[in-house]
């Protein structure tokens, strides 16, 4: 008897299972491909021997200045077909439209391979399209159907001498076929101008002009927010940041990301590279990248019917809008309207200061019709996780950052990260492919110097910067500001709009504003505020303001020592910008006296703890504010959002309030470089930097200022009774003083040893761990010599005195 049921097997002790033999290759195999153009071939070109016809599943062509290539194997879900160029004795022949057997022939196949035909030089003189069944041959220079008398080698030849007289109307209209919503040419097409105006944008490290650098593109996690908004239902990606934040390389890595998509591609447009709006822009690009010579009524046709088709969506990442111009604004409301489909997508590179202007009236009150279309994708200093990932990009071009780098602030900023890295490959030891360059692991004053060498004197910019600085000397010397703008100043520079028009003139407040450099707002105390959005090129100009002033006070040193570290504790980045000003007060011709610094060294940072009627206040991530006020029972009132909660001062027992930490992490930035101090008498008094590192390393707590990230403000911290908080050696360099020991005994190891006899018998636990922590960096030094003298003074003289004091490590 015949068994119809499918075979059951039982194995294992398992329990029997129904097996049903499935095909699980569906779509034409290559094999089944290949049989299907021989058959193709013959019942074209039945009067031709088989041997004289060769094919390719694989042909290019020029579109203006780009190479697109066209793959035969990948047949299109949506258009059923394969494209084959064929080949007679060493001349292109043929473009073939191969059809799936059963699916009728359309006018869009002949219009498709014609266009191809026209595209390709020399240019083959047929198209023939197929579905096995049914077969049209077309003349490539007319168009229409090939009936030659008699078929024969004799009428190719005559065909050929015809095509090669294709009109140049011609030659636009398959162009514009190839181009159009029924073909996927136009996104091979499309990608090639955006590789076009990407490489013309991407430069060598030092060359700033370029925003890119090639091989060098951080991976950020805005990118993946903005490709999931892109598939969303909104029309418009915005993705909003402070000026040079990275937006334009978040469109690059957009753009590269879905290179081999089959579901977008994108074009990246300069929004002001072509003058006007966005649509001449496109109209630009496609004609210069692609020798398509198209008006911007032309254009928005285009846009119109690729935006309106059912296959892949047309991305357009357009960089560099800066101030919102009204052409701009209006190409933008215009291209995201319903004059088009929803398969075409935008995506926007904006300062954040101009983000409003675009997406909410002028009251503020309303969103735009921008803003009702789009989502927004804010971009921010990297991450943690993008910040390891930029650490081992660079490491690929061999610059490693040395530990302690991952607590930088400053490195969490990309182009200060190019900017380090264009002096390492400039250096001429860079050529040697056997070296490797380590950033330091902080910037300090070298931060301010950056931001001179990126915006040098010449500078708009810094010229208006200029004056935001003077507007803030004014702003800190304020004594009637309230406690939330006293609070806020000390950590975001932001100047209140009423002092800032006695310094700088509107117009240039406007500019700043527009172009993304500074940014309006309103502070917790109502005030209406700009904020300067380059911090490091703002506490440039701050320092030579501050160098200028302290000269004309040195006369007496100890008010002047007085009332600079009360202007620096006023300030963000007070500790960089105190420092560099008293380079800056050398530079102009002034002096340090030793009173000087006695007198800064007399005002240490000291430990405070929680006790009643004090109070005080601090800033929370991302902004808000919390008070505290601690009662005569003890009990310790927080206030916040509204909010008021009652806490028990044994809450707080674990943790150190610090106070007056201005001065000496000034004096650990100044003591990181040689110089030499004058006495009252005008005499030099020898070198300071030595006598100012064994006195401010004895400092019990970590001189370092607070971050607002998370990952960057909490270091492993030792609390030893006696002596104070001490950095773990595992965090590496992540104070300043520990980074100037590291730099005084690297530069001076030859002479330092009386030194660390000195610190050795000062028996400061603190001292001695950043010594210990400076020479364990040291042994990793490309020069060995210094290498083994530091391992040499860890085994023989620092690590018996570290360990004659409270172990650190249990």
């Amino acid at each position: 008897m015949k068994n119809n049921r499918s075979p059951r097997v039982q194995r294992c002790g398992l329990p029997e299972a129904d097996l049903t033999i499935q095909t699980l290759t569906t779509a034409p195999t290559e094999a089944d491909l290949e049989a299907r153009i021989h058959a193709a071939l013959r019942l074209a070109f039945p009067w031709l021997a088989p041997g004289s016809l060769k094919h390719e599943t694989k042909f290019a062509f020029k579109f203006g200045h780009r190479e697109i290539e066209i793959d035969g194997r990948t047949v299109s879900a949506a258009q059923a077909r394969a494209d084959i160029l064929v080949i007679h004795d060493g001349k292109p022949l043929a473009v073939l439209e191969l059809k799936r057997a059963g699916i009728a022939l359309t006018p869009e196949d002949s219009e498709q391979g014609l266009s191809y035909a026209r595209m390709l030089h020399p240019q083959p003189p047929l198209v023939v399209v197929t579905n096995g069944d049914d077969t049209v041959i077309l003349e490539t220079h007319s168009g229409q159907e090939w009936k030659p008398a008699s078929p024969s080698e004799a009428a190719l030849g005559e065909l050929m001498v015809a095509a090669g007289k294709l009109a140049a109307a011609d030659l636009r209209e398959a162009v514009a076929t190839l181009m159009g919503p029924g073909s996927l040419v136009w996104m091979s097409a499309v990608r090639a101008a955006t590789q076009q105006t990407l490489s013309a944008m991407t430069g060598r490290w030092e060359e700033f002009d370029r925003p890119f650098v090639d091989g060098f593109l951080i991976p950020r996690e805005a990118t993946d927010e903005a490709r999931r908004a892109l598939l969303g239902s909104k029309r418009i990606t915005i993705v909003e940041g402070a000026p040079l934040a990275g937006k334009s390389s978040v469109l690059r890595e957009i753009a590269l990301s879905e290179a081999a998509s089959e579901d977008m591609a994108v074009l990246f447009v300069e929004a002001d590279s072509y003058g006007g709006g966005i649509i001449a822009a496109i109209a630009g690009i496609l004609a210069d990248a692609l020798g398509w010579q198209v008006t911007e009524a032309d254009t928005r046709q285009w846009l119109a019917d690729m935006s309106r088709q059912d296959g892949p969506a047309l991305v357009l990442a357009i960089d560099g809008l800066g101030p919102a111009r009204d052409e701009v604004r209006k190409d933008i409301e215009e291209l995201s309207g319903d004059r088009y489909g929803d398969r075409l997508k935008l995506v926007l590179a904006v300062d954040d200061a101009v983000t409003r202007r675009l997406t909410m009236n002028e009251t503020g009150r309303k969103a735009t019709s921008i803003g009702r279309r789009a989502e927004v994708v804010t971009l921010d200093t990297l991450s943690a996780a993008e910040f390891e990932r930029a650490a081992r990009m660079l490491w690929d071009h061999r610059i490693g950052i040395m530990q302690g780098g991952f607590k930088a602030t400053e490195y969490r900023v990309p182009w200060i990260l190019r900017s380090l890295a264009a002096d390492v490959t400039t250096a001429p030891q860079y050529e040697d492919e056997n070296m490797a360059a380590s950033l330091p692991p902080l910037l300090g004053t070298e931060l301010l110097a950056r931001a001179r060498a990126r915006f040098d004197d010449s500078s708009n910019i810094r010229h208006s910067y200029r004056g935001l600085a003077e507007a803030v000397m004014a702003e800190t010397a304020d004594e009637r500001r309230l406690p939330a703008t006293v609070l806020q100043s000390m950590e975001t520079f932001v100047i209140r709009r009423k002092t800032l028009k006695d310094y700088i003139d509107h117009s240039e407040v406007k500019t700043l504003i527009e172009t993304g450099y500074a940014k309006e707002s309103v502070n917790a105390d109502q005030d209406a505020v700009v904020i300067a959005r380059l911090p490091e090129l703002l506490a440039s100009e701050m320092a030579v303001l501050l160098a200028h002033e302290l000269k004309e006070r040195m006369d007496k040193a100890d008010e002047a020592a007085a009332w600079f570290v009360a202007r620096c504790a006023r300030l963000p980045l007070g500790d960089i910008i105190g420092a560099q000003a008293l380079f800056d007060l050398v530079g102009i011709g002034g002096s340090i006296p030793w009173q000087f610094i006695a007198a800064m060294l007399r005002m240490p940072p000291r430990t405070d703890s929680i006790r009643p009627g004090m109070a005080f206040a601090m800033s929370l991530p991302g902004g808000g504010r919390l008070d505290f006020r601690v009662g005569d029972d003890g009990k310790v009132m927080v206030q916040g959002g509204g909010v008021l909660e009652v806490l028990d001062a044994d809450d707080f027992a674990d943790g150190d309030l610090y106070a007056d930490m201005d001065s000496w992490m000034i004096l650990a930035h100044l003591a990181g470089h040689p110089f030499v101090a004058q006495s009252a008498d005008g005499t030099l008094a020898g070198r300071a930097d030595p006598a100012l590192l064994t006195e401010i390393g004895t400092a019990p707590m970590a001189l370092r200022r607070p971050a607002a990230q998370e990952d960057i403000n909490g270091v492993l911290m030792h609390h030893i009774d006696g002596h104070g908080s001490i950095v773990c050696h595992e965090e590496g360099i992540v104070e300043p003083v520990t980074l100037s020991i590291y730099h005084f005994l690297l530069r001076d190891h030859e002479r330092v040893e009386d030194w660390l006899d000195e610190a050795i018998a000062r028996r400061s636990l603190p001292l001695l761990a950043r010594i210990d922590i400076a020479l364990r960096m040291l042994t990793h030094s490309g020069n060995r010599q210094v290498a083994a003298w530091a391992k040499r003074m860890l085994e023989n003289s620092v690590g018996p005195a570290l360990r004659a004091l409270p172990a650190l490590h249990g």
